[in-house]
């Protein structure tokens, strides 16, 4: 299907933007607004409407209707129907004869009072190369040298080769040469200002399980990530808030470290994040906010280490913590202080998987395996040093060790009763060597 595009230029497009838009959405819903106007996409209106005469004739009776003072043009390249529409319209100085005379289907007319319609159809191509070089992207300088060389209008500039102009003005001067060529090159781009688009839905009864409500919420996420796909973008944020019979709006905000538009994937996740905190009424409405963001590229490095996808991976960490606890799942945090175990989970965070192990000092820095439970020994202490140890499932020399310390810095809710020592076994390796009043305890090893 041949692509088709419109542009409507209006003497004060600010104020007339309202009535603007809502003209150009009866006829399409890719709209791209511009400083003077907006540019649309009405490829395949042939079928409904007519050729492209029928289609500008519409255009201009409604633009008659709402008493716009504005022009229109419609053409197969978007640059060129921008160009036909500001080119005619009459707040714009041209000195082309052809353009202050411009064709225009039956029933417009020259501006003579509050309404102005031109669309400009009839003997498009004359018309076209007849605009003068200025209304083209081209630089100050070179419209100089051209203007020198009497090469004023399109035509003027068609009748030079195009390798000429390469060679002199460089490869960035194809997008003038598409231009004049009428091929089209300009994408349109919708124009979003928003940064989020919100569905609602008001139930007819209360509903006491959420799962009960995964076939209106599908609906829901089918709308919303339809539009966000049209308009170029990808979600990772969904911001949930169930409507309750007897108390306070519950809200959930879930978020994902990559963005995907994967509707099976967000039910799954909402579905297992609502599990983990029900809410405690009949839920009576649905509200469901997405946030855009730039979509993730589908194509992976060629020789990238094949991994697990990420939405397969955020599904499982869900699973994980809707059977251990939320709080038990997430990265570890390393804490700067004297405890027993100084690390913490941070539930609200995932790896990105693009980590980096970040170097603080040239010494090497150990790992430490923990014992779940600590592992009972008995010691041999003489001279108050430490000389031999037995556990359960080995016994060795101590060769060295260091300490004593006082593991607990938290004075304030916990005594200090337990102390720690590191120990070298003979053969067996580096271990964590604690006690508690008289019990010796193994509390890990060192890797």
């Amino acid at each position: 299907m041949s692509k088709l595009y419109a542009c409507i230029i209006s003497r004060n497009a600010k104020n007339d933007k309202a009535v603007l838009l809502s003209i150009v959405h009866e006829f399409a819903s890719g709209i791209e607004e511009l400083e003077d106007g907006v540019l649309f996409d009405v490829s395949g209106l042939e079928n409904l409407m007519g050729d492209a005469s029928e289609i500008a004739r519409r255009i201009e009776r409604k633009l008659k209707e709402h008493k716009l003072s504005a022009n229109a043009a419609v053409a197969a390249a978007a640059e060129t129907a921008i160009l036909l529409a500001r080119a005619s319209s009459p707040h714009r100085v041209s000195t082309s004869p052809s353009v202050s005379s411009p064709h225009v289907s039956k029933g417009a007319s020259r501006p003579t009072g509050d309404v102005t319609s031109q669309i400009d159809l009839s003997d498009h191509a004359d018309k076209f190369s007849q605009l003068p070089l200025r209304e083209l992207d081209i630089d100050p300088d070179t419209l100089d040298i051209f203007d020198d060389l009497g090469i004023r209008k399109i035509s003027d500039l068609r009748r030079v080769p195009v390798d000429d102009l390469i060679n002199r003005y460089g490869r960035e001067f194809q997008a003038v040469i598409d231009t004049i060529e009428q091929k089209g090159g300009r994408i349109l781009t919708p124009n979003i200002k928003e940064s989020s688009l919100t569905w609602e839905y008001d139930l007819d009864f209360p509903v006491e399980d959420f799962e009960q409500l995964i076939f209106i919420v599908n609906h829901g996420l089918d709308k919303l990530f339809s539009r966000i796909s049209y308009s170029g973008f990808s979600t990772e944020q969904l911001d949930i808030t169930l409507g309750l019979r007897k108390k306070a709006a519950r809200s959930y905000e879930i978020k994902t470290s990559f963005p995907t538009l994967e509707r099976s994937f967000w039910l799954k996740l909402v579905n297992l994040r609502i599990a983990l905190d029900p809410p405690e009424s009949e839920i009576v409405s649905v509200r469901v906010i997405s946030y855009f963001t730039r979509p993730r590229p589908s194509q992976r490095g060629l020789y990238a280490v094949s991994r697990p996808e990420p939405e397969d991976l955020l599904l499982t960490v869900n699973k994980l913590k809707k059977l251990v606890g939320e709080e038990n799942v997430g990265v570890p945090v390393v804490l700067d202080q004297r405890v027993s175990e100084p690390f913490a989970v941070d539930p609200e965070q995932l790896p990105q998987g693009r980590e980096k192990l970040e170097i603080r000092s040239e010494k090497l820095t150990a790992a430490f395996n923990y014992f779940r439970p600590p592992l009972p020994a008995a010691v041999t202490v003489a001279d108050k040093r430490l000389l031999y140890i037995k556990t359960p499932f080995w016994k060795g020399r101590v060769k060295q060790y260091s300490g004593m310390w006082k593991k607990n810095s938290h004075w304030w809710n916990r005594p200090w009763h337990d102390r720690e020592w590191d120990i070298e076994v003979e053969e067996r390796g580096v271990f964590r060597l604690g006690r508690n009043e008289d019990e010796w305890f193994l509390y890990g090893e060192y890797d």
